[in-house]
């Protein structure tokens, strides 16, 4: 009977390895000037915009619309890669394509990994402490907190790296100082904000108990 039940979940679990697999095909990979990926099927190419199939959890797909200037390049299911960016000075393109493909890189390794944890846990402390006062003006000091975070150095930790040979590369350390100032300051902002909240509330709390 056990040796039964076994064999039944066995074939269960392969049968729904099986549809699973099925329903998650290998799809191409848009890689925008932003940093960010989409991952889709990629239907049409015109001179001013691609035309993405993005999947949706309900195994249906969605079209997108995406501008060519804002792509970098496309790599297709089957390994080979489309680069749209082109280096021209008159558009403001300084970079060549692999010193651009440096700086993405960076981003995404920032946007990934940096982590800023005393920055933050101070954010909140001071939003909470000028939450308490409750004075009218207690907003300012969390976010100049957050203007003033952004001018610290970015230090880079080699764990948060995907590639320590690209820390040779200065585009590459450009675009991840850029991703990391951008995240330090929404963090802090977003913990000055929590901060002044609990402190205003814990405040409130204290004079209605007195």
């Amino acid at each position: 009977m056990i040796r039964i039940l076994y064999t039944t979940v066995f074939i269960l679990v392969c049968f729904a390895s099986q549809r699973v697999f099925a329903q998650a095909p290998v799809q191409d990979s848009v890689f925008l000037m932003s940093g960010k990926v989409l991952t889709g099927i990629v239907k049409d190419t015109t001179e001013e915009r691609l035309r993405i199939l993005i999947p949706k959890k309900d195994g249906n797909f969605k079209a997108d619309f995406v501008d060519q200037e804002l792509v970098f390049s496309v790599k297709y299911k089957n390994g080979q890669e489309s680069v749209f960016y082109k280096q021209d000075t008159l558009f403001g393109n300084y970079f060549t394509p692999q010193e651009v493909r440096y700086f993405l890189q960076g981003e995404r390794d920032a946007r990934a990994k940096f982590r800023t944890p005393y920055m933050v846990a101070g954010a909140f402390a001071l939003g909470f402490g000028m939450g308490t006062t409750q004075h009218f003006l207690m907003f300012v000091p969390p976010f100049a907190y957050s203007a003033i975070s952004v001018g610290f150095r970015i230090k880079i930790r080699p764990g948060t790296v995907s590639n320590p040979d690209y820390l040779r590369y200065d585009t590459y350390l450009l675009g991840y100082e850029k991703e990391a100032r951008k995240r330090r300051l929404f963090r802090t902002l977003a913990a000055g904000g929590l901060g002044l909240v609990a402190g205003y509330a814990t405040q409130s709390i204290i004079n209605g108990s007195r």
